[in-house]
């Protein structure tokens, strides 16, 4: 069945007939002499989403991919349609306020049931809020230029094009077939076997000693400077050939249902891939659930020992110490910016393949006009990744850790027209430039902490990507 009529048709599928819809939108630019966005969203039959950003993908094109295959989720996106990027500490508010003009300029066809439907914003914001050198942005906001989403049974293609008042219908009409057959065309490949791209990685470059750094953090600590901070090692690999993000990811993907894995690029910042058991943000309405996670201890090779492990991290007074900091700090980030009825719900364990994490999700509503990007303000960084008091801790982070942290701790996620938005937090990851790959891990540090057994977490945090990408969890030695 076509539609010809000029209003936004409700259901879009590949064959119907937009032309009298993009007539009315090009007559509506003409008379504005603005320029408009139609995003038109396509109900389609099964897609991988991976796999379609795998096949579309060019060097240097941005991307966004995200997966958590335990909730039957994922998305991805390519091209910027639109950006904005910007630096320093009002940058989530700039953003917000970027994306509220484009999306008034913005035009719906197609419905959206699912969160993240529709037309949809992409952010990527470092783990600092400026770079000293200021060689990159801290924060990058974008409509991509084509998305695609799967939950549960529901499949679709979003595409979004600009809409000028020369802009020809039968040729965006043409435009918008033709995308559709590349993107539909996919829908039964599979994302290439990561087993057959694996690859030796010689010793790397670290830029300190982490027990030293330790050390460091636990006479601050004593000093009455700090009760928590989070430090984070970077081991840089030089390689001799290409790795391929999209195969890492469906490595990832497979070993890690229970994590978001994720993939996201943007011109001259490399590729960054992982997969990360937190979630920083989830908003549905008024709803926002967000969660602590902090202690982590292996996996028993035995149920007992599993167990027993888990009943440590549960109970033992140093993780007990470092999970109660990271609740307590969010709720009072949470509460400052007017969230109330917050609600705590129990600490359990997030039994991951390879380790074990306290976690304990938290709820509150959020209060009417306060927007998904202002909530990011107030949680980044959370003390699950740089510590309490916060300045302080990010001040001695800067001092010992030499080099800028870039996506790793950072923010990424969505947020879509009608205001839904999960964010996660990029750990667990490496990032890929041309010939190199570093991968990041880092750990929670109180009072009590010991400086060889917190490196020793770091080295636990780090077997999911080595595992993935050389096929052992060991470090080269």
């Amino acid at each position: 069945m076509t539609t010809t009529t000029k209003t936004a048709p409700t259901i879009c599928r590949f064959g119907d007939d937009l032309t009298g819809y993009l007539d009315g939108l090009i007559e509506k630019s003409r008379i504005s002499k603005k320029r408009l966005i139609s995003s038109i969203s396509f109900q389609t039959s099964f897609s991988d989403p991976l796999a379609i950003l795998e096949k579309l993908h060019q060097t240097n094109d941005p991307h966004c991919y995200f997966e958590k295959a335990t909730d039957d989720f994922a998305i991805a996106c390519g091209g910027y349609l639109a950006h904005h990027q910007c630096n320093g500490p009002h940058r989530f508010q700039l953003a917000k306020e970027w994306s509220a003009k484009l999306f008034q300029s913005v035009d719906r066809a197609g419905d959206a049931p699912i969160a993240g439907s529709g037309p949809t914003i992409f952010l990527t914001a470092s783990f600092e809020a400026e770079f000293t050198d200021h060689s990159q942005p801290s924060l990058t906001v974008f409509l991509p230029e084509w998305q695609v989403i799967q939950k549960g049974g529901e499949h679709i293609i979003i595409l979004n094009t600009q809409i000028n008042p020369d802009s020809i219908a039968n040729q965006i009409q043409k435009d918008l077939n033709s995308r559709l057959i590349s993107m539909m065309g996919l829908r039964n490949e599979k994302v290439s076997d990561q087993r057959s791209h694996l690859t030796k990685l010689g010793e790397p470059i670290e830029y300190f000693e982490y027990e030293q750094g330790v050390e460091q953090s636990l006479d601050a600590i004593n000093a009455g400077e700090l009760s928590k901070i989070v430090l984070a090692r970077q081991l840089t690999f030089d390689l001799s050939s290409d790795l391929s993000p999209f195969s890492i990811a469906h490595g990832l993907r497979a070993r890690f249902p229970d994590c978001h894995s994720f993939s996201l690029s943007l011109p001259q910042q490399g590729t960054w891939v992982g997969a990360s058991p937190e979630t920083l943000a989830r908003i549905r309405g008024l709803s926002l659930r967000t969660e602590a996670l902090a202690g982590s201890a292996p996996r028993g090779p035995s149920a007992g020992k599993d167990a027993h492990w888990g009943k440590t991290i549960l109970a033992r007074e140093k993780e007990v110490r470092e999970h109660r900091l990271v609740i307590e700090s969010i709720i009072r980030r949470l509460s400052s910016a007017g969230i109330t009825s917050i609600k705590e719900e129990l600490p359990r364990l997030l039994r991951l393949a390879n380790l074990q994490h306290v976690r304990t999700p938290l709820q509150g509503k959020l209060p009417e006009g306060l927007h998904p990007f202002d909530v990011l303000s107030n949680l980044h960084p959370t003390p699950a990744m740089g510590g309490t008091p916060r300045p302080a801790a990010l001040a001695k982070l800067a001092d010992i850790e030499k080099a800028p942290r870039g996506l790793y701790s950072g923010v990424a996620g969505w947020m879509d027209a009608k205001g839904r938005a999960e964010f996660i937090v990029p750990i667990r990851c490496g990032r890929i430039q041309q010939n190199s790959l570093t991968l990041f891990a880092g750990a929670g540090i109180v009072e009590g902490s010991i400086p060889e057994n917190e490196k020793c977490e770091t080295d636990w945090k780090l077997q999911a990507m080595l595992e993935v990408i050389t096929g052992s969890p060991n470090l080269p030695s």
